[in-house]
């Protein structure tokens, strides 16, 4: 269980990553090689099993979800893209809470 829990936290660590360097791709700013650097930290954190980090990762997801969710569905047109994106966070987030191999994992 742990071993399949481990997949799922480096999966979700690496879709971080590559989410951060796509949208530092699509438009360059210091916000967004700032997340980069987040996104490559909560990977070695979730991987060294910090306690609490899977948590910590997954109420910052469902922020960030929170804060862009609004402008994303008024824009759908434009921002179908990042409205896809805020739901693949939520959905990394409820797999770092509630899948129970990612649990084992943690040692929850």
């Amino acid at each position: 269980m742990a071993e399949t829990g481990k997949k799922w936290v480096f999966g979700i660590g690496l879709y971080l990553i590559v989410k951060s360097v796509l949208n530092l791709l699509l438009g360059f700013s210091a916000s967004n090689l700032i997340m980069l650097i987040v996104s490559v930290v909560a990977l070695v954190l979730m991987l060294s099993r910090v306690p609490y980090i899977n948590y910590i990762v997954a109420v910052f997801l469902a922020i960030m979800f929170l804060m862009h969710v609004g402008n994303n569905i008024s824009n759908f047109g434009s921002q179908w893209l990042y409205l896809l994106e805020g739901l693949l966070d939520v959905g990394a987030a409820a797999v770092l809470v509630f899948e129970k191999n990612v649990k084992a994992y943690f040692g929850k």
